[in-house]
Order: C-alpha cells, then sequence, then structure tokens
C-alpha cells in the first residue's frame, strides 16, 4: 500500500519556525537551516533536526498520539532503536519497554555489551521473534551490503500488527536500487564512485566500509534505494505506507521529506 501525507511546498530556506517538536513535544523554535534540510533545524530544546522530527511525527500519528507532551504508550508496548544516541533516543527510553543498539565490529558477539550500549548487527539480531510492537531506524539501512537480510531481520522481530519506522536515502523516480557498491568473497566491489556519510557514533569494522575523511569518520553507502525496495519489503511478508511529509509548524520542511512505514500483519507469525 501507497498512502501519501499532506504535502505543502517550502520556497525559501526557513531562517527560524515556531511551532511544537514532535520529538520532545514542547512549544519551541527551529534554527539553523542549511542547504542540507534534513540534516539541520535544531529544536531549540532537545537539538533534534528536521530528519529526527520526521520519525517522531509519523510515530505520533500512527499511534494517535499528539504532538504536544511526551510519548505515551501503552503498558507493555515495547520499541527497538537501532540508535543509543540521539533526541529521539532520549525522549522515548523512559517511556515504554525500550531496546536500543549499535554495530561496534564483527568480533563482538550479538547482544555484547559494549562500554555500556549493546552491540547488535542488524543482518543477525539476537532478539527472539515477535520481541517488540515498534522498530526504528534512521539512515541505517544503505551502510550494509545486504539490506533486505536486515529487513527480514526486522519482520521477525517484529510483533504480529507492529511496524518498522524508519528512512534511507530514496530516489522514488527510480525503479531499481542504485548499488553502488557489492561485497564478493570477502571483497568490496565499486560500481559507482565512493560514497559515505559521517557517522561520529558508530565504530564500523572495515567490512562496512570505515575510512577517514580529514579528521572525520565516513562510512561507505551501499546503495541508494528506489521503488524496488517497496517491492522487495512486499516479498517479504510487509503492508508498507510511504509518508511524504511536510509540517511545517513541526520543523519538517523541504523536499525528500519522506518516511516508510513497514508494518507486519496481525496474522503473520
Amino acid at each position: 500500500m501507497h498512502a501519501r501525507a499532506r504535502s505543502m511546498a517550502v520556497p525559501v530556506l526557513p531562517k527560524a519556525l515556531h511551532g511544537t517538536c514532535p520529538v520532545c513535544g514542547k512549544s519551541t523554535r527551529f534554527l539553523g537551516f542549511k542547504e542540507n534540510l534534513r540534516e539541520s533545524g535544531k529544536c531549540l530544546h532537545c537539538r533534534s533536526i528536521n530528519r529526527q522530527r520526521q520519525i517522531a511525527h509519523v510515530v505520533r500519528e500512527q499511534h494517535g498520539l499528539p504532538s504536544l507532551g511526551n510519548f505515551s504508550f501503552q503498558p507493555g508496548f515495547s520499541i527497538y532503536n537501532l540508535e543509543s544516541k540521539g533526541p529521539l533516543h532520549r525522549a522515548l527510553a523512559k517511556r515504554c519497554d525500550y531496546a536500543c543498539s549499535e554495530y561496534f565490529g564483527a568480533e563482538c558477539k550479538p547482544g555484547q555489551v559494549v562500554r555500556g550500549v549493546r552491540h547488535e548487527d542488524l543482518q543477525s539480531l539476537s532478539f527472539p521473534d515477535a520481541s517488540f510492537d515498534l522498530v526504528l531506524s534512521s539512515e541505517v539501512f544503505e551502510h550494509f551490503p545486504e539490506p533486505y537480510r536486515g529487513h527480514c531481520e526486522i519482520f521477525r522481530v517484529l510483533r504480529p500488527g507492529g511496524s518498522h519506522v524508519f528512512t534511507v536515502p530514496y530516489a522514488p523516480g527510480s525503479d531499481a536500487d542504485d548499488v553502488r557498491a557489492t561485497l564478493v568473497n570477502g571483497r568490496i566491489h565499486y560500481h559507482a564512485e565512493k560514497l559515505y556519510h559521517d557517522n561520529p557514533v558508530r565504530l564500523m569494522d572495515r567490512l562496512l566500509g570505515w575510512r577517514t575523511v580529514g579528521k572525520m569518520e565516513g562510512i561507505l553507502v551501499w546503495r541508494i534505494f528506489g521503488r524496488e525496495m517497496l517491492a522487495r519489503l512486499a516479498e517479504i511478508g510487509f503492508e508498507v505506507r510511504v509518508h511524504e511529509l511536510a509540517v511545517p509548524d513541526e520543523g519538517i520542511v523541504g523536499e525528500g521529506a519522506i518516511v516508510f512505514v513497514a508494518s507486519k500483519r496481525r496474522c503473520d507469525r
């Protein structure tokens, strides 16, 4: 299923916006918008950026929660977040049955705690089947050589009726994924110019493409997703909704504000 949320054009780069932040649930201002709108426009209170507010908006909308106030879920509601830091992590961590993780390298065992943070490999999660009602990820799947193995793992650990709310680099005009690199017999083969994203949190091993970019570390982008992703998620068993957002009074502006909701049907076990 492909559904579109309300859409509004924002023709001029905003200097500041006033409204309610869906991450911290407070009346606030959104400041510091830059050319890369997805990664800018921080909330004055929680410091969330545009992309993080997009996910929070969809989570609140999906579960009937108002944008003002803390997240409030039913008792026993369980969330797994593929990030262990940041404003959304802090907003959710004390509001439900909550788990989070990072990836610290192939030498670590699934479920191992590294410097106080759980290690998980998205392509082989250690959680039991049907563990979570909601899984969250933001700009994660493009950094794995086999992202659809990761989606299969998310499907496995979701409870029937649960959903994965996520963002990835997405080209809606492209039928196929743009596969920029593949892993063959342990070696990376490049099919396009190397592309790296900054990642100051995770300590990724060489398999996932770490390199040094000046004084910053970067992580390899293996693919940019196209409409192929929607078909492959459906093959796994997900029902997929695509939310194209523009909600200026929540600090959500700019082209490409796209959030995916992949839900596991209640009859699937």
